[in-house]
């Protein structure tokens, strides 16, 4: 059976505002890694690492496509455009295929859906009439577009083996020519193609990646091992020889681009040179091709996409984003989204990630901060931020200390007095997890492998360090926290629980300090799980913890030193008329609060849960099935308190939806009411922001009559637009009216309908 699902696509995401509207989707992903380039007419797209946006020839302005805008999945492999029929292909490394048709999306599914031994992938796109070739693992597909269906599938086979199908070309004869992984095949067209016997190996043996045959030019490129070696055999044969490095060939207006690591050679034989490109720029190019104007384009998987004109480097284009996808932390502070990009193996080698930090402003400005930015430190976990300043925390090199994005001082052994120690077994690596600010501007963090692993940096420049008492070996930390009581909470990674150690507010004595570590036990802590992932302290005062195990909630934190019970409770829900844990069966990778004390938690498998304040109530639930969500693994998330904007780290990357909830203000005078003028082609709600917290809000007509009436979620409440009829409002003036907690009722703005 054919599956195909038909979407919009819609509004390029460059055009979107930065305040998105609620409800819907934006994504924040780097598009400095390209990979595959294809024309279509003034558009020249570019598939990256984990994107695909289009350049605008005529004016140099850059859209981006993604699920947020109708496409059917998120990893794009390569796209090609038939200007004959007017269709976009997009296929997927999942093997699922997208067409553009009319600014329509048509889904195949088909490959994807295939069950298949061994490895399933679609190799590369041939066009030829009204057929898409798709080179595949286990054969080659042929997709008719106009139909919007698969058609036949051809197999290739060696000795009762199925071959792998790299590349193929069609020539005006009707040959079909297939770059296998035993080398290059040749069928007749007009043949019946799915039977193996038609097909006739044309030369040798080694794997064909590559192949081009037009009216102008037939070659093939072959790999074995490490070398190269290309065959011209069209329209004169000549001898299979060496060509080092050469990666890929393609072919566009006479002009045949041969591909190297950092360099491209024009001929138009294959052999002769006409001219060479190599720049600064071709540092690692994965593709290449020549436009209808004779420009040449390059995707670089380190300088994104570049053009070339008269064969000298022109310009390039990246959309603005984050330096790379891979999310360690996410942190919203003083207006700026940090995307920590840091790295270990489960808290032990380093990833030795180079590219440390990116740092977004309210206007979508990037700047992105890499290694030697850092003062020289490598895999950057987490930051804490105050009046501009920026504490890194690095899990090889130490803390950076920033001002203004501007460094200042690294801080290590030598500079901190020993305070910043270097683990055990190195006189070079210092592991910082994580750092915070309590509310005396002192700066608390933790560093792993040392006798003495919680940290403090005083207002005042004074460091100081504490001991826990534990085997050094193997003693990792992750996340830390400062709860209203200025007790210090933080995982212990590797399933060692949780520790509290409260300073009782004397820095420079040890003497009357509490330390413990909480576990499962009963009267110790009651954890869900000894594999904790994550920690916070929501608007109540009450800690919420995040295990491999589900959740449990620490209602009575200051009692922890005390005989009182303290222990966490699990949060008990019915579900299919069944009392059980929340989340109990997930592992729970974060947990935020928002501005109505909600609950945003991420998962590694089951994505992002939207959880009342209690968390008893699921208010929503996001996944990569049922929502523009790139992926179930949630790595972090972070919050715009004063907006409602939800950023979501997955492991591919980074996305945010718009929630209707903010931060509550002191007065409801300050208001502010979104759009207005509501027009009468609006049909998303009307945001009313800026109000007391959990203010009652009502909505009149000039009259007087009651339209509309709610609490607000934090700071913001919204509205639909209707009456309490479930109808549309009609056009006029209409006025909000909020009630405080004290009782005061305040008018606080109009709104202009049209309906």
């Amino acid at each position: 059976m054919i599956m195909k699902k038909l979407a919009f696509l819609l509004i390029p995401l460059s055009i979107f505002s930065q305040d998105v509207p609620i409800g819907e989707w934006k994504d924040y992903l780097s598009y400095n890694s390209a990979h595959y380039i294809a024309e279509k007419n003034d558009k020249i797209y570019c598939v990256t690492s984990n994107g695909l946006f289009y350049l605008q020839k005529s004016d140099n302005s850059i859209k981006r496509m993604s699920k947020i805008t109708g496409l059917s999945e998120f990893d794009v492999k390569q796209i090609q455009h038939s200007s004959e029929l007017d269709i976009t292909i997009i296929t997927y490394k999942n093997c699922n295929v997208d067409l553009i048709k009319n600014n329509q999306v048509i889904n195949i599914s088909d490959i994807k859906r295939k069950e298949i031994t061994g490895v399933k992938s679609i190799n590369n796109i041939t066009l030829k009439n009204e057929l898409a070739y798709l080179s595949c693992s286990f054969g080659l597909v042929l997709l008719d577009l106009e139909r919007e269906e698969i058609k036949e599938t051809y197999v290739i086979q060696k000795n009762g083996s199925i071959l792998e199908v790299n590349d193929c070309a069609i020539a005006s004869n009707n040959q079909v020519f297939a770059a296998t992984s035993l080398g290059l095949y040749v069928g007749e067209a007009t043949s019946v193609l799915n039977d193996p016997n038609n097909w006739t190996l044309y030369s040798s043996e080694m794997n064909a990646v590559n192949v081009i045959r037009n009216d102008d030019i037939g070659c093939v490129l072959y790999k074995d091992n490490q070398d190269s070696y290309l065959e011209v055999f069209y329209p004169s044969s000549s001898p299979l020889f060496l060509d080092s490095g050469l990666q890929k060939i393609t072919y566009n207006d006479e002009i045949l681009l041969k591909i190297y690591t950092d360099s491209l050679l024009v001929t138009n034989n294959g052999i002769d040179p006409i001219a060479s490109i190599k720049n600064e720029k071709t540092i690692n190019v994965k593709h290449a091709i020549t436009d209808s104007a004779k420009n040449i384009w390059v995707a670089d998987s380190i300088s994104g996409l570049l053009q070339f004109e008269n064969y000298n480097y022109k310009e390039s284009f990246i959309p603005e984003g984050p330096i790379r996808n891979d999310i360690y932390s996410l942190e919203f502070a003083e207006n700026n989204l940090y995307l920590c990009h840091g790295g270990h193996s489960n808290f032990g080698l380093n990833s030795l990630i180079n590219d440390g930090v990116s740092i977004k402003n309210l206007y979508d400005n990037w700047l992105n901060l890499d290694r030697w930015d850092l003062g020289n430190a490598r895999d950057i976990l987490n930051v804490a931020v105050k009046n501009g300043q920026q504490y890194y925390a690095s899990w090889y090199h130490g803390v950076p200390f920033m001002q203004d994005s501007t460094l200042v001082e690294r801080f290590g052994y030598e500079n901190t007095g020993g305070i910043l120690d270097t683990v055990y077994y190195s006189v070079n690596r210092i592991r910082v997890s994580d750092l915070k600010f309590d509310k005396n501007s002192n700066l608390w963090g933790l560093s792993s492998e040392v006798n003495n692993p919680l940290f403090v940096k005083t207002k005042n420049d004074e460091w100081f360090s504490f001991s826990m008492n534990q085997s050094v070996v193997g003693l990792y930390f992750d996340d830390l926290i400062i709860d209203s009581w200025g007790q210090k909470w933080g995982i212990i990674a590797r399933g060692g629980g949780v520790f509290v150690y409260n300073d009782n507010n004397t820095i420079d004595d040890e003497s009357d300090d509490s330390f413990k570590i909480l576990t499962t036990n009963i009267g110790a802590g009651n954890l869900p799980s000894q594999y904790v992932y994550s920690i916070i302290e929501d608007r109540e005062g009450a800690i919420w913890i995040g295990t491999n195990e589900g959740v449990g909630v620490f209602y009575n934190p200051s009692s922890v030193f005390s005989d009182f019970n303290f222990d966490a409770q699990q949060i008990l829900i019915q579900e299919n008329g069944y009392g059980q844990y929340l989340l109990s069966e997930e592992k729970v990778t974060c947990i935020k609060t928002d501005g109505a004390n909600r609950k945003w938690i991420g998962t590694e498998k089951a994505g992002v849960f939207l959880l009342s304040s209690d968390g008893i109530t699921q208010i929503l639930h996001f996944t990569s099935e049922n929502s523009p969500l790139f992926s179930n693994n949630i790595i972090d998330i972070a919050i715009n308190q004063e907006n409602g904007e939800v950023f979501i780290g997955t492991s591919k990357g980074l996305i945010s939806y718009r929630s209707d909830a903010t931060n509550g203000t002191n007065i409801a005078s300050k208001a502010h009411v979104f759009p207005n003028p509501v027009r009468e082609n609006y049909e998303g709600v009307i945001a009313v922001k800026g109000l007391t917290t959990n203010a009652n809000v009502k909505i009149t007509d000039i009259q007087g009559n009651l339209v509309f009436e709610d609490y607000a979620k934090g700071g913001q409440v919204t509205w639909s637009g209707k009456n309490k009829y479930n109808e549309r409002a009609a056009t006029g003036v209409y006025l909000v009216f909020s009630i405080d907690e004290d009782g005061k009722e305040k008018m606080v703005s109009k709104i202009m309908f049209i309906k």
